[in-house]
């Protein structure tokens, strides 16, 4: 017996020297490619455990039967953990580790520590919890170690990976920064083992996690520094298959370089945003998403073929200066654009600016003419991609996407439309607009649905200035209302002001057509809601405009009633408005708010107060006339006289006859340099015909003076 347990001691202390040297001498680990979706692999035990000689294991049965069970648990541990059956996976491993622990089995050890790890990653990602990550960091830490003291580069590159990984996921769950350039720092130790010569799938996986690390920590510093280093690093990823492209051309290209080149488009789509020279980062983005394309059609890769459909539509709608930001946005920005057009025709047409003034004129015509263009084309293009996304997305599949995508197709529209006059363009907006409010419902998602019936509401009222005025007119203004159910004053205070501002705006239009007053009276009340936000001190330009439509609502509001208290509202809006528009700051505007505070108290004086209301008058006329001069504005100054002699005219009537009469016939005179008989007959005709009846008035009044002062001569003689 005492020489059998010797021989048995010999053959074992035996075994573990073959086992030591053999370790040395070969590679237990093979490593499998980090895919994008950064999965580690499982090490099977057979690339972990040397190859024992069947005869040898016989002779030792008994004592070898602890390894032969441990190697069992860890057959079943990777079949659960392959499985998906976590819990039995990490019991075997656990149970395995028992018996290959590190000091004696350190490769098995490292292997089982991987896989436990690649076990604790997937959880956290299934149950949305740091805890397993952290647990992963500790058992990739250990066998780290392992395969550091061993000398084992490949496997301590996969491990270093593995770390990335679980670092990147860290700092996405804990938002901490730290972890960024953790996971940074394990992939670029991973890189000098796998380099583009000897390792170009594992050199291309890795730039590509550290591209997608650099992507989301610009989410919270260094945006644009980070954004370029994840550029950077894509492109690198991208090396290997530029060379696959030269050799055998592009269709046999694997679709983990579309994965890539979709994640480079849309790093270059956030850098366009804020870069100053956008136009380079808004086309490397639409050429990198078709290079996608090429490989992500509809047949084989639909999902990804809608969405990077949905992302150029995006980045051509950017191009347009309509889209901001992804997802759901209305076209406010548009409707302003076209307003700044109208100013700067308006304005045009009034100046007499002269020959070198024309040749300006038509050069920023020409400019505007040639935006126009562009923007009609990255339109066109937006309104394409959408529709081929919508191949794919559809109502009963992919609601949400559905939804969305529909929403930016009927922005698209509308905006085309704004450019084209095209009714047709309105109506493909409406129709998009109802089918995504199929999904956004009040109920489901109020938000969506308010911001889509605000995007219904701006192309009906756009609609409304090519046809059936009144009705789509009355439809923007339902669709506003409906808005107006999400948007409260108290929970969404600016979305609810930029609302009822539009509301008072398109009340005030189809007050010209029906209800006039009802439909004035409710723009005024529209408007007095938007001022509960936009203050004086909070939103100066908001409540300037405001107010002075306010003004215009109040003195037309009077004409209708003939109530005199619409006219002190008027000049009391007008006045608060004047508060921002400045002579310095706003010229146009102080001298058209002047002109119509003139004539509002012009008609005051009718009421109460005359003499000071004909003051205050011609004091406002007097302060258009510091802007509208003969030479700038030739058709407002003659106005503005024409006004100025009338207040004059009736302020004599009142007091000191003769100096106001005069300083009237002045005022008139003045107007005619613009109206003259060739030009604006009835203009002339109507201004002669006022200075005529002044000098009647005036003549009569000096004789019946003259009468009167002789009177009591007369009578004396008498």
């Amino acid at each position: 017996m005492l020489f059998e347990a010797i021989l048995i001691a010999i053959i074992i202390i035996f075994l573990v020297a073959i086992y030591k040297i053999s370790t040395k001498k070969r590679n237990h680990l093979t490593e499998k490619k980090a895919e994008e979706n950064d999965e580690a692999s499982v090490v099977p035990y057979e690339e972990s455990l040397p190859s024992f000689p069947q005869i040898k294991k016989e002779i030792i049965k008994e004592e070898i039967y602890p390894i032969s069970r441990a190697e069992e648990w860890f057959h079943e541990g990777v079949k659960n953990q392959n499985i998906g059956n976590y819990d039995d996976a990490i019991s075997n491993y656990s149970k395995a580790l028992e018996v290959f622990n590190q000091k004696e089995y350190p490769p098995i050890f490292a292997a089982i520590k991987n896989n436990i790890g690649t076990i604790y990653r997937r959880l956290a990602s299934t149950e949305n919890s740091k805890s397993y990550l952290y647990k992963a960091v500790k058992v990739y830490k250990e066998a780290l170690i392992v395969y550091a003291n061993l000398g084992y580069k490949t496997e301590l590159a996969m491990i270093q990976n593995n770390l990335g990984v679980v670092y990147h996921q860290l700092a996405n769950m804990a938002n901490k920064e730290k972890f960024f350039y953790d996971a940074i720092k394990s992939f670029k130790e991973a890189l000098k083992v796998y380099d583009i010569g000897d390792h170009p799938l594992e050199y291309t996986s890795i730039q590509n996690n550290i591209g997608n690390v650099y992507r989301d920590m610009a989410n919270i510093v260094d945006e644009k520094k980070n954004l370029l280093n994840a550029a950077s690093a894509y492109n690198e990823a991208l090396k290997i298959f530029k060379i696959m492209t030269k050799l055998s051309g592009r269709n046999n290209l694997p679709v983990e370089c579309a994965s890539i080149q979709q994640n480079l488009g849309e790093v270059y789509s956030r850098l366009a945003k804020i870069e100053k020279n956008r136009e380079d980062a808004i086309s490397m983005a639409i050429e990198s998403f078709y290079n996608a394309l090429e490989i992500y059609n509809i047949n084989t890769h639909p999902s990804e073929y809608a969405d990077i459909q949905t992302q150029i539509g995006g980045m051509h709608l950017f191009m347009a200066g309509i889209l901001q930001e992804n997802n759901l946005k209305d076209v406010s920005y548009y409707i302003e654009y076209m307003k700044k057009r109208k100013t700067t025709k308006k304005s045009t047409a009034v100046r007499s600016t002269g020959a070198q003034g024309r040749k300006i004129e038509e050069t920023k015509g020409h400019i505007v003419d040639k935006e126009e263009e562009t923007r009609k084309e990255n339109l066109s293009h937006a309104i394409n991609a959408y529709k081929e996304a919508l191949k794919v997305y559809t109502l009963e599949e992919q609601p949400m996407e559905y939804a969305v995508t529909q929403n930016n197709l009927g922005m698209s529209y509308c905006v085309l439309a704004g450019i084209t006059k095209e009714e047709e363009d309105f109506y493909n907006a409406i129709e998009a607009y109802n089918e995504a409010l199929k999904v956004y419902t009040l109920e489901e998602q109020p938000m969506e649905y308010a911001v889509t019936c605000t995007n219904l509401a701006i192309a009906y009222s756009l609609l409304s200035e090519l046809s059936n005025r009144e009705e789509n007119l009355a439809n923007a203004i339902e669709a506003y209302n409906e808005a107006l159910k999400v948007y409260t004053l108290e929970e969404q205070p600016m979305e609810y002001a930029t609302t009822q501002n539009n509301l008072g705006m398109l009340y005030w239009m189809i007050a010209e057509l029906a209800d006039r007053r009802g439909n004035l009276i409710n723009a005024i009340n529209a408007y007095n809601e938007a001022l509960k936000v936009y203050t004086l001190k909070e939103y100066p330009s908001e409540y300037g405009s405001i107010n002075k439509n306010l003004g215009k609502m109040h003195f037309t509001l009077f004409e209708i009633t003939g109530d005199d208290d619409e006219l002190s509202s008027a000049i009391e809006s007008y006045h608060k408005s004047l508060s921002i528009y400045t002579l310095e700051n706003h010229p146009e505007e102080y001298a058209e708010i002047h002109t119509n505070v003139g004539n509002a108290y012009r008609e005051l004086s009718n009421f109460s107060d005359a003499e000071e209301n004909l003051s205050n008058s011609i004091d406002a006329f007097q302060e258009a006339l510091k802007v509208y001069t003969l030479e700038e504005y030739p058709s407002e100054y003659a106005t503005i006289q024409n006004n100025l002699g009338i207040s004059y005219r009736n302020l004599a009537m009142r007091t000191d006859m003769f100096k106001n009469f005069q300083k009237a016939m002045e005022a008139y005179e003045e107007a005619l340099k613009v109206y003259t008989l060739k030009k604006y007959p009835h203009e002339y005709a109507m201004l002669q015909n006022n200075i005529g009846n002044i000098y009647a008035i005036m003549a009569g009044l000096k004789t019946k003076m003259s009468f009167d002062q002789e009177l009591p001569m007369l009578s004396a003689n008498m």
